[in-house]
């Protein structure tokens, strides 16, 4: 089963928040970056647009169609469309099952925003396992501090990427995934 690490930003702590960015690594290497146009501004504060919104960065000129680095600029519908067929790539013919494994820091907004975006949990792409497995659960079940930044459980000689954003859900997935190959490793 390939690991998948999922993290998306949105407008808020709450029901009816709306997605702004989302973004998807395989522990293969492929990426997906989407950043949505039809989030809802109303429900944007200012602790929003200093931490979130300033650190999109997509533009009409740096999107990429590629199947291994997809990044796109859109609305709730072209970029399900664009997720789709990035998933596509993931497609195992021989197995019957799901090869799919989602993992997120925080499942219970990630993949319930990632699920509402195929219309429920019960529309997701046949090759993504129904159950999102949590970073955190596994941090703390090795006795770690989840209440220490993802950033703090990086080796001591590593150092962030210089592109780095915190709060930019492809930053935060890639790093998601450095620290869950990391914990992974240990066993």
């Amino acid at each position: 089963m390939i690991k998948l690490l999922l993290d998306t930003e949105f407008t808020g702590l709450y029901q009816k928040t709306t997605l702004v960015s989302l973004a998807l690594v395989a522990e293969t290497g492929e990426e997906f970056y989407a950043e949505f146009t039809d989030y809802d501004k109303n429900q944007v504060d200012d602790w929003l647009v200093e931490n979130v919104i300033a650190k999109l960065f997509l533009n009409d000129t740096n999107q990429s169609h590629k199947l291994n680095k997809m990044r796109i600029k859109g609305n709730r519908s072209e970029i399900k469309s664009a997720l789709l067929i990035w998933l596509e790539q993931f497609i195992n013919e021989k197995e019957i099952l799901p090869n799919l494994q989602i993992w997120t820091d925080v499942p219970h907004y990630d993949w319930v925003l990632f699920c509402e975006l195929f219309g429920g949990a019960r529309n997701i792409p046949k090759q993504i396992h129904f159950k999102a497995l949590d970073l955190s659960t596994l941090m703390f079940a090795k006795g770690l501090d989840i209440n220490k930044p993802l950033m703090d459980f990086m080796d001591k000689n590593e150092k962030l990427p210089d592109d780095y954003r915190l709060h930019n859900a492809l930053s935060d997935a890639k790093l998601g995934m450095k620290i869950l190959k990391k914990l992974l490793r240990n066993d």
